[in-house]
């Protein structure tokens, strides 16, 4: 019976939340603080649908024809209201139209039963009430002046010698009753239906919610979980397998000669291919064992409360299984977790079996420790395929390194320890390719190889990168001076000359060093970072350790130069902006502009602010350039205004280092002041890696800005620093829909979860009340398909490029800049 009631209760609020709808257009869902007040307007009917009549028949029924007849007739106006709403797409007809029914109906009664002291009298706060719930605080405080006018004015009338009219109705104490409790009721159900309304919309929010994180742990093609949250899921077992007597076992499975399926029969062959193996995996696995893409081909298999020897005959049955179902072979390496030791370390013995599987013939599962079965030869556990490996120096290819770092930071950033990544470049090795022999230069790197290794301990991973480069990852850190340390012992053994080709020749290195973890920095920022500091490193000449640090002294003849005609440039005018359209996606109108820096360089052309803006960063000239720019996009907008021109938003990026200095707000309203600009025409705009630093500070500056009148966006979300709490929190007007979500829309054969991932992203920030812009629309597909979903706004190539102030004035004449139907 209990299970009846709620699933009648579920259907019935469906039911009632889809009728209401009916009356509700379009254009009005697409706001969702409209169309909570839309649904407002549809409750107060509804409670005067509910209430309305009953009264009327009271009142008839105490003799009171006239009253009846007046309460009936407001009823009408009253219904009349979702159909102006539908007919004309305007809450605020409908919602005066409701209101003025309402008032007119209790100012009557009151007059008509006896003035302030009727029955009906408290029934005046319904007006207001209802006003602030479907119009906001400005249509109440209308609505409450009003009442309390009409109030004061019944009450005067007897005081002017007007004598108010006198009514039959006998029993007053029985209406007394029926008017107090018909108001406490009205109350209370005008409360729920709105919340009912307001309930369903926050539920709607979860499950985007819901989905948004079913897509951040799902990997997309195959439906199996992403490698990160199944490495997360492996930490944890660890964590139980340490508190208690338990065991479990990893299995990397890969398929077999996958590069030549998609060679032979395409990618999208070869993704079918990845779907039906983690299929075949997952109908064979138990309830407690979790999948996930590990690699291009292989998946990891968690397999808790499992032996290495129980992992062993599930993982042949896997294998068998997919030989069978899908004609496709796969092989298997597995190890059973040690006590004391990390994933990783698991996870290199899962490796090393999966080596002695490939090596061994493939098609097999090989257990860490096997001995290799009949028939096969003994292959060293230190075999790896060719592509792992790089053929010259023995040593791990680029191929692994992203991946070795990845799980390097992961577990850094768990562990509470760090990470240092160490690049090194032989100098000058094109000279000694020159001067000894190409065979010679290639005895240098297989020497260099050897001597890193042998200033390394085992644990640490070491990679060939490139010709003359080589990289390290050092885990396990407890303070930057350790990097250091093993930084100076491989300075110190290439102090000596290498024996090539009977002779001596003396090598040097330059070694960039980076620590993780750092604020704002990803795996491509460490990266990055590791390469300017080995570029500084080797501009000093002979061998060189620097540590990155964004005030690093500058190398001689480096960074001194470009920095100090920074300076100048904006002293010289070399700085310049142009505005990138963004187009009003229902209208096809140009709705606003983004202002782009870029430097008019004298001797390299263009750059963008991509190239120059982390200098500036370093140079301390970022607050500079940020003001200089705020305050020409401000003024050009009022040079707009002042030709007459239709009002643009005007959309000026902030860095990180404006968002970090408290004096940043003060700074932005003085330049607002002191150009004139409308603020409602200003939009400032953070990217989501500009929140790594103090959240607090950063709210606290957004949040007077905003008062200020001013719109706040945020850029990049779902790829920096920014969560859903973040969003939710701070003072926002607009979201930015990165490129890497726009990029997978409009494809021939439609990407179902980049379609839904986008979609989920435009809905939550609707709920949020923020408006979305699209970045990076470069065809007239993605057009169609963020317009499908709901986006309000687009920027990119397809719309338009950055163009100038006199371009963006003609751009303005134009009805529309894309077509209605992309």
């Amino acid at each position: 019976m209990t299970l009846f009631n709620v699933n009648f209760g579920t259907r019935f609020i469906h039911r009632y939340i889809a009728a209401i709808r009916w009356f509700i257009p379009l254009e009005v869902r697409e706001d969702a603080a409209t169309l909570t007040r839309a649904q407002n307007v549809i409750n107060a009917v509804v409670m005067a649908a509910l209430s309305g009549p009953f009264y009327a028949y009271v009142y008839h029924a105490l003799g009171y024809t006239a009253a009846a007849r007046v309460i009936l007739t407001c009823c009408a106006g009253m219904f009349v209201a979702p159909f102006l709403l539908r007919a004309t797409n305007s809450i605020v007809v409908a919602r005066e139209v409701f209101l003025c029914a309402v008032f007119f109906n209790f100012s009557w009664l009151t007059y008509a039963m006896g003035g302030v002291a009727a029955p009906t009298a408290g029934w005046m706060v319904i007006p207001p009430m209802v006003a602030m719930f479907l119009g906001g605080f400005a249509s109440a405080m209308f609505w409450l002046g009003l009442t309390c006018a009409t109030i004061v004015l019944i009450y005067a009338l007897p005081l002017l010698d007007i004598p108010l009219p006198s009514n039959p109705i006998e029993d007053m104490a029985l209406l007394y009753l029926l008017c107090d409790f018909g108001l406490y009721v009205v109350i209370v159900l005008f409360a729920l239906l709105i919340e009912l309304t307001r309930a369903q919309g926050f539920v709607k929010l979860q499950h985007a919610l819901d989905f948004l994180h079913e897509q951040a742990i799902r990997d997309p093609r195959t439906g199996s979980h992403k490698r990160r949250h199944l490495l997360a899921l492996a930490e944890d077992e660890r964590d139980n397998a340490a508190r208690g007597d338990t065991v479990f076992s990893l299995c990397l499975l890969e398929i077999d000669h996958f590069r030549r399926i998609n060679e032979t029969h395409g990618h999208a062959k070869g993704d079918l291919v990845l779907r039906d193996v983690a299929l075949s995996i997952k109908e064979r696995l138990r309830a407690l064992d979790a999948v996930g893409r590990y690699g291009a081909a292989q998946f990891l298999l968690l397999l808790p409360a499992t032996t290495q020897e129980e992992a062993r005959l599930l993982a042949e049955e896997v294998r068998q299984g997919i030989a069978l179902a899908l004609k496709v072979t796969v092989s298997i390496g597995l190890a059973q977790f040690r006590a004391g030791e990390s994933i990783g370390q698991t996870m290199a013995r899962a490796d090393d079996a999966l080596v002695q599987a490939t090596s061994t013939g493939r098609n097999r599962v090989f257990a860490y420790g096997q001995a290799p079965g009949p028939g096969t030869d003994q292959v060293s556990a230190d075999l790896f395929d060719a592509t792992r490996i790089d053929a010259l120096t023995g040593l791990l290819s680029r191929r692994v390194l992203r991946d070795r770092l990845g799980h390097a930071m992961a577990r850094a950033l768990r562990g509470g320890r760090q990470v240092a990544l160490l690049q090194l470049n032989v100098n000058r090795f094109m000279e000694l390719n020159d001067a000894y022999g190409l065979e010679a230069g290639d005895e240098i790197l297989v020497q260099a190889a050897r001597h890193l290794r042998d200033c390394l301990h085992a644990a640490d991973t070491l990679v060939r990168s490139g010709g003359n480069e080589f990289i390290v990852i050092l885990e396990d850190l407890t303070c930057a001076d350790e990097a250091r340390q093993a930084a100076d012992r491989i300075l110190d053994r290439f102090a000596f000359p290498l024996v090539v080709a009977e002779r001596e020749c003396a090598v040097t290195l330059a070694i960039g060093v980076v620590i993780f973890p750092s604020p704002g920095c990803d795996m491509d920022g460490l990266l990055k970072r590791a390469d300017i500091a080995m570029t500084r490193a080797k501009n000093w000449g002979g061998n060189k350790v620097e540590v990155y640090a964004v005030d690093a002294a500058a190398a001689p003849g480096e960074q001194p130069m470009l920095k100090e005609e920074l300076h100048e440039a904006l002293g010289a005018g070399q700085l310049l902006l142009a505005y990138r359209p963004q187009v009003d996606l229902a209208s096809g109108q140009l709705a606003g502009v983004e202002a782009c820096i870029g430097w008019d360089h004298p001797r390299h052309g263009r750059l963008e602010a991509a190239r120059f803006m982390p200098l500036a960063e370093e140079a301390g000239l970022a607050m500079p350039i940020g003001e200089w720019a705020l305050r020409s996009a401000c003024q050009q907008n009022v040079a707009w205004r002042a030709a007459g021109l239709p009002a643009l938003r005007m959309t000026v990026k902030l860095s990180a280092r404006q968002l970090a200095h408290p004096g940043t707000a003060e700074s932005i309203l003085a330049i607002v002041k002191e150009t004139g600009i409308d603020q409602r025409c200003l939009d400032l705009d953070i990217a989501d890696t500009a929140l790594a630093g103090d959240k607090v500070l950063a709210g606290a500056i957004l949040g007077r800005l905003r008062r200020a009148g001013m719109r706040i966006s945020i850029t990049g979300f779902g790829t920096g620093g920014a969560s859903l709490h973040a969003l939710a929190e701070l003072p926002l007007d607009v979201l930015k829909l990165d490129r890497s979500f726009v990029a997978r829309l409009g494809q021939a054969e439609q990407d179902e979860s980049a379609w839904a991932l986008a979609e989920s992203i435009i809905h939550m920030a609707h709920r949020l009340q923020l408006s979305v812009v699209a970045e990076a629309v470069d065809s007239a597909a993605q057009l169609a398909d963020l317009r499908a979903m709901g986006c309000d706004l687009a920027q990119g190539a397809y719309v338009g490029q950055p163009l100038g102030a006199d371009e963006i004035a003609h751009l303005c004449s134009r009805p529309r800049i894309i077509p209605l139907v992309a």
